[in-house]
């Protein structure tokens, strides 16, 4: 049988929720971590003061077992969905009234509210909505879930306030649809909360495939604009649970100063085993819908700011019978490329996976560096490793430097092709 140690020596260094078991193989106790290695590693600390039901926590672990997952969130809510499927002894023994939070979604019909609680049965202003009340969780870090709901909350408007006639100010920032005041907002808020409902009880890759579903069907319908605010949504979701636990901060500074460029062009070129300085960094997106007005964009960064006097779009000339992401973003940087008045960058960062990378490598100059990330998983496709890599592994400041290069040249990239977009639609009025 396998080691504690053997076992712990194993650990990644992934966010995920970790399982504690006995002799018997009973899970005696669920945690999350953002970093599984050391929070489980800790304990094991013989010099670590315990308190006495950690120290006999410690003394019944036989096995060790866990789960990663994509983001510090995914093992919030994954952890919610052990604690209460396996009712671990630890966890009921570590918790006091206050110690965990759960998310009550309410019945009511013209509009379901959303509730954070520790006591569901015993909260007053949940009492008289038992009947149907959805309770989800327990989830173990009040701050994360709250965060984590401030966001769902954007891409899904939902009402709080009490019933009003007026809409409330939530509804002027964006925040909810007006459902009290507006009786045909109201079937949308209650797909809204349901949906939300069903993210917090860990099914957000069944709500991503529906949308995935809904734009296509959207697009083939020509319902152009319904088809871009579900692709938007998507990608909204996807940022959320995408970060690595080092990017799990939510309010980031937009510019490094120059001893963060120093740190991340270190980075950079310890990543890409270049010797050369990095001060041009270019970046490059694509924008359609269903291969309909597809537009691509670059965008320029020189010394870790954005220089938008660079900036730089395309009107795609390919015309295939199906999309393809690959052969239009050659073609964006082919012709940018025959441009010689340009400055030459010293690092191109194209949005997408595999694919676009082995397309572009074919018409770039191979002293070029370049690699591709992908929005799902924020892993980086370099053309000298066969498997993708985490961008987490370039540091905290340098996979915030990427992200930024790429979502800056996605927003530019939507932004042209919304203006495309409309110009067509006002020629055929």
């Amino acid at each position: 049988m396998e080691t504690i140690a053997r076992q712990l020596q194993k650990l990644p260094s992934s966010p995920g929720v970790y399982f504690f078991k006995n002799k018997k193989k009973e899970v005696i106790y669920v945690g999350k971590a953002s970093i599984l290695k050391d929070r489980v590693r800790q304990y094991f600390a013989s010099a670590a003061k315990k308190a006495p039901k950690t120290a006999a926590l410690q003394k019944e672990i036989a096995h060790v077992e866990w789960k990663v997952c994509e983001s510090a969130i995914d093992a919030l809510i994954e952890e919610a969905r052990y604690i209460k499927a396996y009712r671990p002894k630890y966890n009921v023994v570590f918790r006091d009234d206050k110690s965990y939070l759960y998310a009550c979604v309410t019945a009511e019909k013209e509009y379901p509210r959303i509730f954070i609680t520790h006591q569901p049965e015993k909260d007053k202003k949940l009492i008289a909505l038992q009947r149907g009340l959805k309770i989800i969780g327990p989830f173990t870090e009040g701050a994360a879930l709250k965060e984590t709901l401030r966001h769902l909350r954007r891409i899904y408007p939902y009402c709080t306030a009490r019933p009003l006639k007026k809409p409330c100010f939530d509804h002027h920032l964006g925040k909810c649809l007006g459902a009290c005041a507006y009786p045909l907002k109201r079937p949308q808020t209650r797909k809204n909360i349901r949906a939300i409902a069903q993210i917090l009880s860990g099914k957000r890759q069944s709500i991503i495939k529906k949308l995935e579903r809904d734009m296509k069907r959207a697009a083939k319908e020509e319902r152009f604009h319904d088809a871009d605010e579900i692709k938007h949504k998507i990608i909204s979701l996807q940022k959320i649970f995408a970060h690595r636990p080092a990017l799990e901060r939510f309010a980031l500074r937009t510019e490094p100063d120059s001893a963060e460029w120093e740190k991340i062009q270190k980075a950079l070129q310890e990543f890409l085993n270049t010797s050369r300085m990095i001060r041009r960094v270019e970046g490059y997106d694509i924008s359609n819908i269903g291969g309909k007005y597809a537009v691509g964009s670059m965008v320029v960064f020189e010394n870790g700011m954005p220089n938008k006097q660079e900036y730089r779009k395309f009107k795609i000339r390919y015309s295939g019978s199906e999309p393809n992401d690959p052969k239009m973003m050659r073609e964006v940087i082919g012709r940018r490329m025959e441009h010689a008045e340009w400055q030459k960058p010293d690092l191109i960062i194209l949005d997408g996976g595999k694919s676009q990378l082995s397309a572009v490598q074919k018409i770039l100059h191979k002293d070029q560096l370049v690699f591709t990330i992908a929005k799902r998983e924020e892993e980086i496709y370099t053309p000298t490793s066969p498997l993708p890599l985490p961008s987490s592994r370039l540091g905290n400041e340098c996979a915030l430097f990427i992200q930024r290069v790429r979502d800056e040249a996605h927003r530019f990239a939507v932004s042209y092709h919304r203006k495309v977009r409309s110009k067509e639609f006002m020629k055929r009025k």
